[in-house]
């Protein structure tokens, strides 16, 4: 059997749309005996390799991976080698796709596209699908026009963004059509930049450095295709009086005298922007160069105000978290206003251990969304959400004191005994500590008592909660008291989880479908508690960033704190969906709690670090048993300790 007939009919499958022999046979020319001849031959090597060609009466095949990464090993054997470079899959092809059209000045027929990727035209217009929502983000358009083919149409701007962002995503698989010797290229472009910015002192991550030279590379290109840049006059005047205008004068000049290359002033402007819309600004640059406008600052307390409003969280008074938030929303408006994206390569980290930083975030850019019209990235929220972990890290590390009552049966002596150990062991939890006896309870105003440690039992009714204790406190009574005070016990993770709430096999299709089956769930167990917008709170989370991640999971909730009590619910799904990009079994749920003094870092911390652990995901969908998650999280308590 000949190769290129393998990858043709592997090309024409997917796992959603059955596909005939006879479609197949009249793609490939050969009959549909053939086919299925070879479809049998084909599952033989397939079972090897982790997938197989599910066979249907009436209906057709389709392929079927049920092990990714072994099947992806067997499909690059059999396309790389010097006659064969194939896209082995729908991803792939959209890449190739895009990339092809953005350098493809000319019309190009479908037909020549079917037959280099080896597909049909029922598997290309899938395909093209895709393509065009991935080239909508950039305000290009795919023009298709009968007997020509199809072709983009865009702004040069706009073109060059979206191949820069296409090849940093894929930065081993940068067209070496691009320009001749290409490394040597990209060495060269480095070089003038680092000797230029550090002559200016000009700051920017290593990141965004790469970012930069992709972004000068592909300009480099499409100025010897013919293909300038084009910027207004307002735009041009605005940029040389800024100080990134005459670093970029610098820059040009070095490109021009390296590559023999003549650019126009547009040019010059072009990398302006991009300059600006990547600097690090830091406290020791705003007593110099950096003013923060009143727009700015207005903008921040707006956003802390969002944040407020929605999860009761108060950084109003952190002067820190003002000024990194201002300092960033500089460059930040550059980046909007020319719809650029700053890469955020630790989103996926950031999004799964600092969930709550990630929430407020989201909250936060909402305002940013309203103010400039437009919609806020991913790697951008992601960027917000540092300077917020930062700001919950100082309020944690703020405890809060508690006042203290001490009860004590046996005497004034041995109850100011036990106020003096107290303020020997506890003191840096403790405001106020005053005691008195099982009689004097009912005198006490216990609008300014947090808790009661008594060494006899308590039977007034009080508001507050009680912790009995030894006379003279041992040992384990101070580990007791301790872990009280921090409001951190061994199972801390129990008061949030019932088994109510913990749902398996479920059948469904859909996040909406599932979501509402969970709402539906709550309603029904903790009535008391949720409200009647609550689903529609939760997908307005969704609406404004997504809430999946990878590892089969999704963490969804209201956009705002809505219940009296934090609480999750669990939900495992019987097959994977699709989320909104991302394959997903396991939803975890949470609601927030209203309640301005609370403090959920370490549930955060024990939620992120079972999520972003594969084994245990893999093991929670498996055996489907509640217990057994919590033991989960008791383990993942007694590593963490005390931090």
């Amino acid at each position: 059997m000949k190769e290129d007939r393998i990858i043709k009919i592997i090309s024409n499958l997917n796992d959603k749309e059955f596909v005939t022999s006879e479609e197949l046979a009249a793609e490939l020319n050969v009959s549909s005996k053939t086919i299925r001849n070879e479809i049998k031959n084909i599952n033989s090597d397939l079972e090897l390799y982790g997938a197989h060609i599910e066979i249907k009466p009436k209906h057709g095949c389709r392929l079927i991976i049920e092990d990714a990464e072994a099947f992806a090993d067997y499909w690059h054997e059999l396309t790389n080698n010097e006659d064969n470079n194939i896209p082995s899959n729908a991803k792939e092809r959209v890449e190739y796709l895009v990339e092809h059209l953005l350098t493809t000045n000319e019309w190009t027929k479908v037909e020549e596209l079917c037959e280099t990727l080896y597909i049909s035209q029922s598997s290309l217009s899938l395909n093209l699908k895709e393509v065009r929502k991935y080239l909508d983000e950039y305000n290009i358009t795919l023009l298709s026009r009968p007997g020509y083919g199809l072709k983009v149409q865009g702004s040069e701007f706009d073109i060059r963004l979206c191949l820069a962002n296409l090849n940093f995503e894929n930065r081993e698989e940068m067209p070496s059509a691009f320009l001749a010797d290409k490394q040597q290229v990209l060495y060269n472009i480095r070089s003038i930049l680092y000797r230029i910015l550090q002559k200016y002192n000009y700051h920017m991550a290593d990141f965004s450095f790469e970012n930069l030279v992709i972004h000068i590379f592909i300009a480099l290109y499409r100025a010897k295709e013919g293909r300038e840049a084009q910027l207004s006059d307002k735009q041009m005047q605005y940029l040389k009086k800024q100080e990134e205008y005459e670093i970029a004068c610098e820059i040009i000049k070095e490109l021009q005298d390296t590559f023999h290359l003549g650019l126009a002033e547009d040019e010059t402007g072009y990398i302006a922007i991009h300059l600006a819309a990547k600097k690090i600004l830091s406290y020791q640059e705003t007593a110099s160069n950096v003013v923060i406008s009143d727009e700015i600052s207005e903008i921040v307390t707006h956003m802390l105000n969002t944040v407020y409003e929605a999860y009761q969280i108060d950084f109003s008074d952190d002067l820190e978290l003002r000024m990194m938030l201002a300092l960033h929303l500089v460059p930040f408006g550059v980046r909007m206003a020319y719809d650029l994206v700053l890469h955020n390569p630790l989103l996926d980290d950031i999004k799964t251990q600092y969930t709550l930083a990630y929430s407020l975030a989201v909250a936060a850019s909402d305002v940013l969304r309203k103010h400039y019209n437009k919609v806020v990235k991913e790697d951008e929220i992601g960027y917000f959400a540092l300077h917020f972990n930062l700001a919950l890290e100082r309020k944690n590390q703020q405890t809060e004191k508690k006042n203290l009552l001490v009860v004590c049966g046996t005497g004034r002596g041995t109850a100011k005994l036990l106020l003096y150990r107290f303020k020997e062991k506890f003191g840096k939890y403790l405001d106020e500590i005053t005691t008195c006896d099982a009689l004097g309870i009912s005198n006490v105003d216990f609008s300014k008592i947090d808790f009661i440690v008594t060494t006899i039992p308590i039977k007034y009714p009080v508001p507050v909660p009680i912790l009995e204790v030894k006379s003279l406190l041992s040992d384990n009574d101070v580990k007791n008291i301790q872990r009280f005070l921090n409001e951190e016990t061994a199972t801390s993770m129990n008061k949030y989880f019932s088994k109510e709430l913990f749902l398996t096999d479920i059948d469904v299709n859909t996040k909406e479908e599932v979501l509402k089956l969970m709402v539906d769930k709550i309603e029904e167990v903790r009535s008391d508690i949720v409200a009647a917008d609550f689903y529609d709170a939760i997908i307005k989370r969704e609406q404004q960033a997504v809430t999946e991640f990878d590892n089969l999971v999704a963490i969804p909730h209201p956009f705002k704190a809505m219940t009296i009590d934090t609480f999750v619910c669990v939900a495992i799904l019987k097959k994977p969906i699709l989320w909104n990009k991302k394959k997903v079994q396991f939803v975890y749920l949470m609601s927030m709690e209203v309640d301005q003094n609370r403090n959920l870092n370490r549930f955060y911390k024990i939620t992120s670090k079972l999520l972003v652990n594969k084994t245990y995901i893999k093991e929670i969908i498996q055996k489907k048993n509640y217990d057994d998650m919590m033991k989960l999280f008791a383990a993942i308590e007694k590593d963490l300790g005390e931090d």
